[in-house]
């Protein structure tokens, strides 16, 4: 029997948890180790029938019976997880353990630890490098946008209503039945009181009212009866006039015969006698192009195939004739600019219905709600089914169409919604805005074709349209239109009363409530999916109505927060032209959506910007900016408008100078403690709108001046935010840049820069994004001292700047070295571009050019673009969701096995990355007794070794060796895993010399992140790739001091890293250590006191250890006032100082307590390592001699009398958790590594390795402990690395 796995594994890993967690409490407890086990070993009866002595029966004989059925179990899961069937099952036998397991430790939880056992408590731990720039490439997101913007505006200026008619007379061709229709534009032609020529006018009359409902303001023209002569006439005419704009050519035909294969259709000679065909091809060329068409005849299809036809015979004319010529046409004519709508096809008769009018067709297209009305209660005989309904009443439908409240306006408002609606789900995204967005009256023409295509197909006619449409009849909206028919039809009779008065109000269908509902739920269910719901057309018709305004905008902002594509999917709908008119609105409700949506709108498309300012949009988001009572949040929204706005548009630039921008924005800046500044987001998106507002514009940069802007993005240039200092950076370059105008002379302007410069070269920053832009400041600045900047420039004192010109330059030379490739790369194009330009130069900078051309690494002469992409890729932060999250629950946890992706996969939880990472579970033993080792790995490395690290939560070992490259092997079957070298491009041939002196392994917890501090001064930090095993990412590099002192003892750069609070402390051939925050990317430097060297720096929960190159040992408390809070020193002669003050520990802080008078020990040598045993309050420090040093840190005093082992070391580390110290020896000829306790008792020793003959150690320049078993790492001289352990015992 059989049964799947998974449940199993989640059982398991939760097993794995919760044991070594167990066995830690009862250490600290300093109970018995199996106490847990012992309490736990029995659980209460199940059944109720049972005695409690029958059922407290153990679950297994002993804890190590436990532990040998736990080690199987993962035997068994393991070789089921890594079997290529993912069906994979266990025996039931393997499930009972499993079940007796997780029971065990269930027993354990609710009677000792009592917390929820369905969910293990996760361990606290920090990701380091979560912020963006980390993660990202600093560019633009590349963002797709269908095309929504029309090419150009059209309109129908101009109309030719033809009707060829001849009431009385049928057409020899048609024959006509008893009972058809009397109707031609709902006008009765065989009224007996009326003559034929009146009934004429009046249909002709009725067809242009009709017409002017969809497009008042164009011109109709009405040609009754016509002859060929009459209808060229008004074709030209009306060409002439129109231009370039379109024409509609209207076509009625019932009182003529059916067109020609030939190509022809009908008109009348002058006497009415006979009937003179009108050759297409003549139309075709009096009417001109753009022209829209309708044919209102039988066998209309065949006009339009006809038509198509001599379009293309046209164009081949005309090429034939160019050519005979010879000449040659800038422009060529667009022959096949024509739209047509043909009633039916080339070989149908038109219907004859007798309730429904002749010209059906265009009843549909220019009438189509009372046509659909009459065609529904005809068709589904509703005058029965409904009492007291008459088709007389269907003529009473209270309302205009253009009243949205009364039932005529409800039902053209949803017929437009979706007519809409069906055309955006089914025809493409450039035919949609070609027929439903272009042109006012051919969207109207098709919106309702898409009626006059249901209708028609019912009567066995299929219309015909050009550009061909796909079959629409049977959409699903289609039974929604019922519906509404259906719900407004059978309101009619209790409407009116008998006498025709209207005694009743209408009641809306509540159409647009359902869809907003059906809309809302597919955000919640199927945001999965890049595909627009089909109801979105539908929200643009609500936001019609101020009732469901509110309610629209929510939803719109809240789809198009899913992405550029639902953003792009909007857009396409033709959500512009309402939410431009929506900012003329001042509701305040609407404001937050409004600022949102217009957001996310310009971070997709940027073209927008142009109809923004056209229409005075940026005042209503500076008003945002400027008001006090706006949420933070929300300006940030209004900031990133408007600094799109401004972005290379200069027209954007001087609507926005003239709205007082910059004033409003240095406002904002102004007060440090309002809760505007204190939105980091705001900060950022003020100093970029800065930026961009005057970005070579000068005039705005004066009026920057006149508000001080310059001095606050300066104060910003040293803010907690990395972004906020590169964007403050990226505005005061721009505003250097801008240049100068008539309101300020070169000179006050060139002197604003200088201080700028002056004070931004004065510090560091450790975020290569900001010195990227302090790369280009000082691109600019350089560029102003060009002779072609000012024709005054040889009329100013150059003394003041030539020596900030000298620093800015210096500057440059230190960045082209800088250790990240991007900055390295980016300064080296501004020296080189200057060395290229220097005769543009005066004589006094042009001699510094020299004097520093050969420091200079000359690239080609080819033109660097010289943008970081800083703002393109700030705005990728408007294209990702913003507003709450959609979608399941994200908490919920994985299955976690060997096989899950846990280095690349963002969905894995904290919860199952904890489960893994206890794959190696159990506390190590406790070692107190001598042991011997055994070998477990050997593994040759060339060159030799100079760090190794394990890796706590996985079977891998690092290794830096000498050559400044780094390698992952797989320390169980030793293969190589990845190797990269720590010397990247542009900086491969610089200072090859400095080798790694520090190397850490951090981030253990999540992804393993490799810390570097080599002796050419340079912090590096680098993600190995491990789940695909390729290219490693260089996370960030730069340069720890800025110089260093000359010193007999040189000890290169010390780093350490403290991960609870995420400090790196830098030290080395200084005077003082430096302290990187890392979260908030800024140091602070505290005096060592001492001339001598940092050789090693070791960090507590609240304190940093160093020992130095002269033997001293500090501790530093960089809370404190006091750079160093304590001292442990001795002098060249012996001789011994107290501490003072002496510290107490209380809780994890550390307070001034005693004074001691106590001589304390330190080393007459160079201090090799200094270790902090955070579980035991201990300081471990050993000399480059040997002698090994304990002291106990609460009282900083010794805890053993002497110093051990004495002889000369070369490399030291102590256990993270046992108290264990390993240490190797490198007195010749006695090469060794020593295991010590504490209390300086000798364990074990390593001086040969296994195997027959084993070959002595080489000297050992690196040690580490793995942190899970009492393993130890090392690397020798003679290019080995190896693995030993405790023989007796592998924990």
């Amino acid at each position: 029997m059989f049964r799947n796995d998974s449940g199993n594994k989640s059982l398991l890993n939760r097993i794995l948890f919760y044991i070594p967690r167990f066995e830690r409490e009862q250490d600290q407890n300093q109970s018995d180790q199996f106490d847990w086990f012992r309490q736990s070993n029995y659980t209460e009866p199940i059944e109720s029938s049972k005695t409690a002595d029958e059922a407290k029966q153990p679950l297994f004989d002993s804890y190590y019976d436990f532990l040998a059925r736990a080690d199987s179990l993962e035997s068994q899961m393991t070789t089921i997880g890594s079997s290529s069937s993912f069906t994979s099952a266990v025996s039931l036998s393997v499930q009972d353990d499993l079940s007796m397991l997780s029971s065990l430790i269930d027993t354990h939880l609710q009677t000792n630890l009592k917390i929820e056992t369905s969910k293990p408590t996760a361990i606290k731990s920090v990701k380091l490098f979560q912020k963006p720039y980390y993660k990202e490439k600093i560019k633009g997101q590349e963002v797709k946008v269908t095309s929504w913007r029309m090419k150009e505006k059209m309109k129908t200026i101009s109309a030719a209503l033809v009707l060829c008619l001849n009431i009385g007379v049928d057409p020899p061709d048609i024959i006509k039945t008893g009972n058809s229709s009397k109707l031609m534009c709902w006008i009765n032609q065989s009224a007996p009181q009326l003559s034929p020529q009146k009934i004429l006018e009046m249909i002709g009359a009725e067809l242009h009212k009709q017409y002017e409902r969809w497009q008042a303001r164009a011109r109709y023209r009405l040609c009754p009866d016509p002859t060929s002569e009459d209808v060229k006439k008004l074709c030209v005419s009306l060409r002439k006039n129109a231009r370039e704009e379109r024409v509609l050519f209207h076509y009625n035909g019932h009182g003529v015969p059916r067109p020609t294969i030939n190509g022809e259709i009908w008109v009348f000679n002058k006497e009415f006698t006979q009937y003179i065909p009108l050759s297409l091809y003549e139309v075709q060329t009096w009417m001109g192009t753009p022209s829209i068409y309708v044919w209102e005849c039988s066998n209309a299809g065949l006009v339009v195939q006809s038509f198509l036809n001599f379009e293309i015979d046209r164009e081949a004319e005309f090429k034939k004739q160019m050519e005979e010529t010879e000449t040659t046409v800038s422009v060529m004519p667009n022959f096949k600019d024509s739209i047509h709508l043909a009633a039916c096809a080339s070989t149908e008769l038109l219907p004859q219905h007798p309730d429904l009018p002749l010209d059906l067709f265009t009843s549909c297209l220019t009438t189509p709600i009372k046509t659909a009305l009459y065609w529904y209660v005809t068709q589904k005989n509703s005058c029965q089914l409904i009492p007291g309904l008459t088709l007389d009443l269907l003529e009473k439908i209270p309302g205009q169409i253009s009243d949205r409240r009364t039932m005529m306006g409800e039902l053209n408002w949803i017929f437009t919604a979706i007519t809409d609606t069906i055309a955006w789900n089914l025809l493409d995204s450039d035919l949609f805005q070609k027929l439903f967005r272009q042109d006012l009256l051919v969207a109207s023409l098709f919106r309702n074709f898409l009626l006059a295509e249901r209708i028609m197909k019912s009567f066995d006619c299929n219309p015909v349209s050009h550009p061909v449409l796909p079959s629409t009849n049977e959409h699903a909206l289609w039974q929604s239109w019922d519906l509404v028919l259906d719900m407004c039809i059978s309101q009619l009779p209790q409407l009116f009363d008998s006498g025709g008065n209207q005694i009743g109000e209408f009641v809306s269908c509540g159409f647009f409530n359902q869809q907003i509902e059906i809309f809302e739920l597919w955000l919640k269910l199927n945001v999965s999916s890049e595909k627009a719901p089909e109801q979105l057309p539908v929200v643009l018709q609500v936001l019609l109505s101020q009732q469901h305004r509110l309610k629209a905008l929510e939803l719109l902002a809240k789809f198009i927060d899913l992405g550029p594509w639902a953003v792009s999917a909007a857009l396409s709908v033709g959500i512009f032209p309402y939410v431009l008119k929506l900012l003329s609105t001042q509701p305040k409700e609407l404001r937050p959506l409004l600022t949102f949506i217009w957001a996310k709108i310009l971070a997709v498309d940027r073209s927008c910007q142009a109809e923004l300012v056209k229409d005075n949009g940026h005042v209503y988001f500076v008003q945002m900016l400027s008001e006090s009572d706006v949420e933070p949040e929300q300006k940030v929204y209004s900031a990133f408008v408007l600094s799109t706005l401004v972005n290379d548009f200069p027209t954007g630039q001087k609507s926005a100078k003239k709205s007082h921008l910059i004033a409003v924005c240095s406002f904002v800046l102004t007060d440090e403690t309002t809760r505007d500044y204190a939105n980091v987001l705001l900060r950022k998106w003020i100093c970029l709108c800065l930026g961009l507002s005057w970005n070579k514009f000068a005039e705005a940069r004066w009026e920057g001046v006149r508000n001080n802007a310059h001095q606050l993005l300066l104060k910003l240039a040293a803010d907690a935010e990395a972004e906020v200092r590169a964007a403050a950076l990226f505005a005061l370059g721009t505003y250097i840049d801008a240049g100068h105008d008539k309101e300020g002379t070169f000179e006050q302007a060139i002197e604003i820069d200088s201080q700028i410069v002056n004070t931004l070269i004065k510090s560091y920053d450790c975020v290569f994004l900001v010195r990227k832009e302090l790369i280009l400041v000082l691109n600019n600045y350089l560029n102003r001292f060009k002779l072609n900047e000012s024709n005054e420039y040889g009329l100013h004192n150059q003394n003041k700047t030539n020596i900030v010109f000298s620093k800015a330059v210096a500057t440059l030379l230190d960045l082209q070295n800088d250790p990240y490739p991007e900055c390295a790369l980016l300064a080296r194009h501004v020296l080189s571009q200057m060395l290229h330009a220097e005769s543009q130069f005066e004589s006094a900078k042009r001699k510094l050019i020299k004097q520093i051309e050969s420091r200079i690494v000359v690239l080609s002469e080819d033109k660097c673009h010289m943008d970081t992409g800083l703002v393109a890729w700030c705005s990728n932060y408007f294209l990702k969701p913003l507003l709450a999250s959609h979608g399941p629950d994200s908490d919920q946890p994985l299955p976690v096995n060997r096989q899950i992706d846990l280095y690349s996969n963002e969905k894995l939880d904290q919860h199952c990355k904890i489960l893994y990472n206890y794959k190696t579970r159990r506390v190590p033993h406790k070692w107190t007794q001598p042991s011997q080792m055994e070998e477990l790995v050997q593994i040759q490395h060339q060159p030799y070794p100079i760090h190794v690290k394990f890796n706590p939560n996985n079977e891998q070992i690092f290794v830096a060796d000498i050559q400044k490259n780094v390698t992952v092997y797989d320390n169980l079957n030793r293969t190589k895993l990845l190797s990269f070298s720590t010397i990247l491009a542009p900086n491969s041939g610089a200072k090859q010399s400095a080798i790694i002196r520090s190397f850490k392994l951090i981030n253990t917890q999540h992804e393993p992140i490799v810390l570097t501090g080599s002796d050419d001064l340079v912090v590096k930090f680098f993600k190995p790739d491990l789940h695909n095993m390729k290219q490693t990412q260089l996370i960030t590099a730069f340069t720890a001091f800025s110089s260093i002192r000359e010193s007999t003892v040189e000890a290169g750069l010390i780093v350490e890293w403290d991960e609870t609070n995420e400090m790196l402390m830098c030290a080395g051939d200084t005077n003082y250590i430096r302290v990187w925050d890392m979260n908030k990317e800024l140091y602070k430097d505290y005096l060592t006191g001492l001339k001598s060297c940092v050789s090693s720096l070791s960090c507590g929960d609240s304190f940093t250890i160093a020992g130095f190159g002269n033997g001293c040992v500090k501790l530093f408390d960089f809370r404190s006032s006091s750079s160093a809070v304590g001292i442990v020193h001795s002098d060249s002669a012996s001789s011994f100082y107290s501490s003072t003050p002496v510290l107490h520990r209380t809780g994890s802080m550390y307070e001034s307590k005693h004074t001691y008078s106590n001589q304390l020990y330190a080393h007459n040598s160079f201090v090799l390592k200094t270790c902090v045993h955070a579980h035991n309050n201990t300081l471990i420090s050993c000399g480059i001699l040997g002698d090994i040093n304990v002291y106990d840190l609460r009282y900083m005093k010794k805890s053993v009398d002497k110093s051990f082992n004495n002889e000369k070391a070369s490399a030291l580390e102590c256990h993270p958790f046992n108290r264990l110290i390993a240490v190797a020896n490198s007195t010749k000829q006695n090469e060794s590594i020593k295991i010590y306790n504490f209390e300086g008792a000798e364990l074990s020793y390593i001086k040969h390795r296994e195997g027959f003959m084993g070959k002595r150690l080489s000297t050992v320049s690196c040690i580490d402990w793995n942190p899970n078993s009492n393993e130890i790492l090392f690397g020798s001289f003679d290019n080995m690395i190896t693995i030993f352990r405790k023989k007796d015992n592998q924990h």
